[in-house]
């Protein structure tokens, strides 16, 4: 660190001040791990009290979405719940004339001279963004790259985000801009093949479901007799794993197509 960079004051005059939204972040945590343990646990009891046993398949799909919504839930509960511990209780961000201070009611969590910015991530061109992507503070993302290899994120729940985002850009003239998202335009191809291959296994398993039905099986043997025997089909376990299977692939088609058009239209 430099020896510009050694106190806030240093770095010259208060331009503008960015807090972070911490409760945001926080209630976010909470919700999603709240949906995410309750779904959890439902798939998990009911797949307990039917004991692996062979059923309805249509069962054994709710537990695998279930489970699936379950994780979906702790996964971004847990994201949400670390960038808040990461981040700190009054965090907020501090464009100067000098440089950038980054912070949180504890002190300072680092002070860089717009000299020590080396390289800056650009979001994606402005757009309209979902309610939920602004909930979460994915409408806008900005990674600052530091000489020393360490990197500072900046996303939409910081106030006045876009703004930050600017001065930055327009203080380090010699920092190398970086798009977001150009390795969508790069890996066209494998992201096409990536859909193709989730819609694949999203057919086999169901395939595999309907070519293994259960219930009873009347057949005629060679003296013409009439046999009926109870062909058990696969077991709720395996539904419910397959469940899960499929809603993770169709999720993943959907998101790889979805990158795959986006990079393909959207103008660099």
């Amino acid at each position: 660190m430099t020896e510009t960079a050694a106190t806030p004051d240093a770095l010259g005059a208060l331009v503008s001040r960015h807090p972070v939204a911490i409760r945001t972040r926080w209630i976010n945590a909470v919700w999603a791990l709240t949906i995410g343990a309750l779904a959890s646990w439902l798939g998990l009891w009911a797949l307990l009290q039917d004991g692996g046993s062979g059923g309805d398949p249509g069962g054994g799909q709710a537990l695998g979405v279930a489970l699936g919504l379950g994780i979906c839930g702790l996964v971004l509960g847990t994201s949400q719940a670390v960038r808040a511990l990461r981040g700190g209780a009054g965090e907020y961000f501090e464009v100067r004339a000098y440089g950038l201070v980054h912070g949180n009611a504890r002190g300072l969590k680092g002070r860089w001279t717009w000299a020590q910015i080396a390289t800056i991530t650009v979001p994606a061109r402005s757009g309209a963004a979902g309610v939920y992507a602004h909930r979460f503070g994915n409408d806008y993302r900005c990674v600052l790259g530091l000489s020393d290899g360490g990197r500072v994120r900046v996303d939409g729940l910081a106030a006045g985000a876009s703004t930050l985002g600017n001065a930055v850009i327009d203080h380090c003239p010699d920092a190398r801009m970086l798009d977001a998202e150009a390795w969508t335009r790069r890996a066209g191809g494998r992201l096409l093949l990536g859909a193709a291959l989730c819609v694949g296994g999203v057919i086999a398993m169901v395939r595999y479901i309907s070519d293994h039905p259960g219930g009873e099986r009347v057949t005629v043997d060679a003296s013409g007799h009439t046999v009926r025997e109870f062909v058990r089909g696969v077991g709720d376990t395996t539904i419910m794993l397959l469940g899960l299977g499929i809603a993770a692939c169709g999720l993943g088609a959907v998101v790889f197509l979805a990158l795959f058009v986006h990079g393909r239209f959207r103008r660099p």
